[in-house]
């Protein structure tokens, strides 16, 4: 009996499917993703410094090789916490009505941005196709709502669940109230525990909202369902896919940052000490941009990451392939290819005509 089965050649394909997370770093290096990661994280920076707040930056000094791996690490947080950084500051009584704006615009920007970004290491992942940016874009905005409404809806839910908490906490404030919440308080625990398994999945899987509406074509509530069954169905291998982007993490950006030492180490000799102020500001700040670009690149790591970790988790829980993906009509101009006669008289498909 022979091995070479229609079945075993799929389960053989799909064991090392995962090799495919192997090309998001290059994926996130091409000029129409960094310019897209680029453009976001200006805009996200523009809206903190005209709000007065900022994420703290992190240090592009290393002393040794414990200082290189610190500020490595910090740079990955810093490029995290620049997304989530206004999201933390609501839960921790930070004002409220800043963070609800640096909240905003980031849901903003990077349904659109973000958006564009998943779509093209979609269609890289999937089908080897490379949209240009107007395209990813026109993508986003057409599936702004799924962008933009699953991350809503996610927060939403949250509040939801976490409105009888609020009302515990302002009943622990009454004497005669509190008495009563301890008797029921197995209640309260059961509720922070739902709490606790939302936020958990929240945590992990929210990227995986964008990937739903660009790989599927999600609604918001058919990506936010995704997530949470991706989250918590075969963990196991959701535990090793972000091991394995972790790995890949650390690595681009040690890559990175030892890049920038020698660069920066080479812009010092070229600067040498001159005497002009005005000059020293100004070399300063474009040494500060090229950094920047780290961060930049990381950003642009985490949306293509994702997108290759919910083919992968779409696999494993619905048995979808990893090479199918939703496509958008709109995006093909020419609908079926277009027939012109060949040199032999015979037609044939015109290679310069879209097809769907």
């Amino acid at each position: 009996m022979s091995l070479n089965t229609p079945d075993a050649v799929k389960r053989s394909t799909a064991a090392w499917s995962w090799l495919l997370l192997l090309k998001t770093p290059a994926i996130a290096l091409r000029g129409r993703v960094v310019a897209l990661a680029a453009a976001g994280v200006v805009l996200v920076w523009a809206c903190d410094q005209m709000l007065g707040t900022t994420t703290s930056q992190p240090s592009a000094e290393a002393t040794g090789l414990a200082g290189f791996a610190a500020s490595t690490l910090h740079t990955l947080q810093f490029t995290l916490l620049s997304l989530a950084d206004p999201f933390i500051g609501l839960t921790q009584g930070e004002p409220i009505l800043v963070n609800l704006l640096r909240c905003a615009v980031r849901l903003v920007v990077w349904a659109l941005l973000g958006g564009a970004i998943v779509r093209i290491t979609a269609l890289a992942l999937t089908r080897d196709e490379s949209p240009d940016v107007d395209a990813a874009v026109l993508f986003a905005w057409r599936q702004r709502s799924g962008f933009l409404g699953g991350p809503l809806l996610l927060l939403a839910g949250l509040a939801f669940m976490l409105l009888p908490l609020v009302v515990v906490r302002l009943a622990m404030e009454i004497s005669w109230l509190s008495a009563v919440v301890a008797v029921i308080w197995p209640v309260v625990i059961v509720v922070a525990v739902l709490v606790a398994l939302y936020a958990i999945a929240a945590a992990i899987g929210w990227p995986l909202l964008w990937a739903a509406t660009a790989v599927d074509g999600s609604d918001s509530f058919d990506a936010v369902s995704r997530m949470f069954a991706y989250a918590y169905q075969k963990p196991l291998r959701l535990l090793g896919y972000a091991a394995l982007v972790l790995a890949m993490a650390v690595g681009c950006s040690g890559a990175a940052s030892a890049f920038a030492i020698v660069a920066a180490a080479a812009c010092d000799f070229a600067t040498g000490t001159p005497d002009n102020q005005w000059a020293q500001s100004v070399i300063a700040g474009w040494n500060s941009i090229a950094l920047g670009l780290i961060g930049v690149y990381l950003t642009a790591l985490i949306w293509t990451s994702a997108t290759g970790i919910y083919l992968l988790r779409r696999q494993d829980v619905d048995g979808v392939h990893t090479d199918e993906v939703f496509i958008d009509p709109n995006e093909y101009d020419g609908g079926i290819p277009q027939l012109r006669e060949g040199p032999t008289g015979v037609p044939e498909f015109d290679d310069q005509s879209d097809a769907a």
